[in-house]
């Protein structure tokens, strides 16, 4: 057995246990970590960790535009995939001309899209209210009595 298989196993099971809102956190904060990471190649002039790190962010980004395709009765869904081409772009322009401040407005936006999505997943774990206990007063149904949807 592979020293590498345990890891693979747990990866396995927790990209199969995670909600779809918790997936698109770990896919914002990691191309957030790639762009910090390619900051500090372009700084450093290590080519290879700007590389890898170029290929991390404009990946995760490509999987957040596959994402949507279907979703075009979505009205945000084209505005969203916009952005995602706009970021890519953006990226690759910054790695090409050694610009690490250009990455400063992408992360900023991919901040706020990660913000976003925390809130929203967050929304969703809030438990609805339990329903109140009629009212004493409320006179009972009659055993033969049909109920409609008013009531």
């Amino acid at each position: 057995m592979s020293q590498g298989m345990p890891i693979h196993a747990y990866q396995s099971a927790v990209e199969h246990t995670i909600t779809p809102a918790e997936l698109l956190i770990r896919l914002y904060e990691g191309a957030i970590r790639s762009l910090q990471l390619l900051e500090e190649g372009i700084r450093d002039k290590n080519i290879p960790k700007r590389s890898d790190a170029v290929m991390r962010a404009t990946a995760i980004l490509g999987e957040l535009a596959v994402a949507l395709e279907g979703q075009d009765h979505l009205d945000w869904a084209p505005r969203l995939l916009s952005l995602y081409m706009f970021l890519i772009e953006e990226i690759t322009v910054a790695n090409i001309k050694d610009e690490p401040g250009r990455l400063q407005p992408v992360r900023a936006i991919l901040g706020d899209l990660l913000e976003a999505w925390k809130q929203a997943s967050q929304s969703l774990k809030v438990p609805a209210p339990l329903p109140q206990p009629r009212e004493i007063h409320e006179p009972a149904r009659s055993v033969g009595q049909r109920l409609s949807v008013k009531g």
